[in-house]
């Protein structure tokens, strides 16, 4: 078993003795320790707390930057919109009235072509009527001084009938009275048939003359050559 010696510490030592240093010294270093710890735990915990204000405020300011560059953009992409609805709505307003115009003009030229084909057809009936009427004074005239263009006209209708049986030329009696030598000399002719004769006729008017032949009668006089006259200006 060993044997442990002990030292009378304050009979060495008369200081060692001394209670109030003894007990003073650790428990001073303890404190100091301790304090130092919640200082710098405070000065981090600032630090930390500053630093979160910091990304804080970094942060809303980024957020207010993002909220004022979309409502810019939202701004802007409203602007677009309403240029390209304005755009489209003066385009659509413009094709209508385009249309609208082109709608105009093509009633305005039918109407002009309605119109231009009723005056033709009115100048075009009124010429023919003064064309006829300038036509029966200068025939008529022309008979007064020339009576046997009534025969020139008997003979294109004796010609154009040269195939019946029969045929009869009938006339004013007047007008057998004027030209009966001209009219038998023309039904002389070999191409005719030879029951072919002259006959007056009081429904017969001065100027006409009125083929006869079996199922119908050929109209050649003055009247006749006028409505050819209308039928070839019509």
């Amino acid at each position: 078993m060993a044997t442990v010696f002990k030292s009378d510490s304050s009979a060495d030592n008369p200081s060692a003795t001394s209670t109030p240093a003894a007990a003073g010294g650790p428990s001073g270093l303890a404190g100091f320790n301790l304090n130092d710890l919640a200082a710098e735990g405070r000065q981090q915990l600032d630090a930390y707390r500053q630093q979160a204000d910091t990304i804080l405020a970094e942060a809303r300011k980024e957020a207010e930057s993002i909220r004022n560059d979309a409502q810019k953009q939202g701004f802007d992409e409203g602007l677009r919109l309403a240029a390209i609805d304005a755009e489209t709505k003066l385009q659509a307003a413009a094709q209508q009235r385009a249309q609208t115009g082109l709608d105009l003009v093509q009633s305005a030229v039918d109407q002009l072509h309605t119109a231009h084909q009723q005056w033709m057809q009115d100048f075009a009936a009124s010429l023919t009527t003064i064309a006829l009427s300038a036509s029966e004074r200068i025939v008529a005239r022309e008979l007064t001084y020339d009576p046997r263009l009534i025969v020139s006209w008997a003979q294109q209708a004796v010609g154009s009938a040269r195939s019946a049986c029969r045929l009869t030329v009938a006339v004013h009696p007047e007008t057998l009275v004027l030209l009966g030598e001209s009219l038998d000399e023309m039904l002389s002719s070999p191409d005719l048939p030879e029951q072919t004769c002259v006959e007056p006729d009081d429904s017969v008017g001065h100027t006409e003359v009125v083929v006869r032949q079996t199922g119908g009668e050929i109209r050649a006089g003055l009247m006749a050559q006028l409505k050819r006259l209308e039928e070839l200006l019509a």
